[in-house]
């Protein structure tokens, strides 16, 4: 049987982690052939959601918390896919977010594509009209400016969602990689990873797919998304270009 885990970094997400936690399970209790883990990375959120998680976990066995300092998204990733790497041994991990934008019921179809033989699955925002996004004109701006930056500053080329935050990730490629040189700590991490994912797709014949998904606008709590993450991953993207030349 494979092992995925679903990785949820969280910071200030009591208002959503005990729905979110709830309808994954939901979602999954039908798994034959895949035994599914959830670790939240909570970033000492004042708010309470550690606690609502470790109320959770007398009911979910293989839920699971990890708890440390607020240092961006992309830290809490790193620190979160290696300790999942380190103490389950997946074979795949999936990045999620916490907040509802990212539908429970479309991990199967991450799965179905893992089956397949696909290592690095993105859920993408573009793929078609159907998927057509439904969050704010200012995050809309954002999204499509930071896809045109990861596509042709940091020549991740023929991928339709570069900063999709909902992905299943195969635990042989992750090993292959130094998650820790990896530069971005904040939002632009995920830009760095399918840089890194895209590369070993042209040398190594690593399998990258991109299926469609609807995001809607958060219904409840606040975006983390900030002036200085715009910033690292405007930075990242040149740093990543001159990395092709290097």
């Amino acid at each position: 049987m494979k092992k995925v885990f679903i990785a949820l970094p969280t910071y200030n997400e009591a208002q959503n982690i005990r729905e979110t936690v709830e309808r994954i399970y939901k979602a999954t209790h039908l798994l034959n052939d895949w035994e599914l883990g959830i670790l939240v990375i909570d970033d000492n959120s004042p708010d309470g959601t550690a606690e609502i998680v470790k109320e959770l976990q007398r009911h979910h066995k293989s839920l699971h918390l990890l708890s440390g300092k607020k240092q961006g998204l992309g830290a809490a990733y790193i620190r979160g896919m290696s300790y999942i790497i380190k103490n389950f041994d997946p074979d795949y991990i999936m990045e999620m977010d916490a907040d509802l934008q990212h539908n429970p019921d479309d991990i199967i179809r991450f799965l179905q594509k893992a089956d397949k033989g696909y290592e690095f699955i993105i859920g993408s925002r573009y793929i078609n009209k159907e998927t057509e996004t439904k969050f704010g004109l200012n995050r809309k701006i954002y999204s499509w400016g930071a896809n045109f930056i990861a596509r042709y500053i940091a020549g991740i080329y023929n991928i339709k969602d570069c900063t999709s935050g909902f992905r299943c990730i195969s635990a042989k490629f992750l090993k292959s990689i130094d998650l820790e040189k990896l530069q971005a700590k904040g939002y632009a991490f995920q830009m760095d990873l399918l840089h890194a994912a895209y590369r070993a797709s042209n040398k190594s014949g690593l399998r990258i797919t991109e299926i469609p998904i609807h995001f809607p606008d958060r219904q409840r709590g606040t975006s983390k998304l900030g002036a200085k993450d715009v910033i690292e991953f405007f930075i990242n993207a040149i740093k990543l270009r001159l990395k092709k030349y290097s």
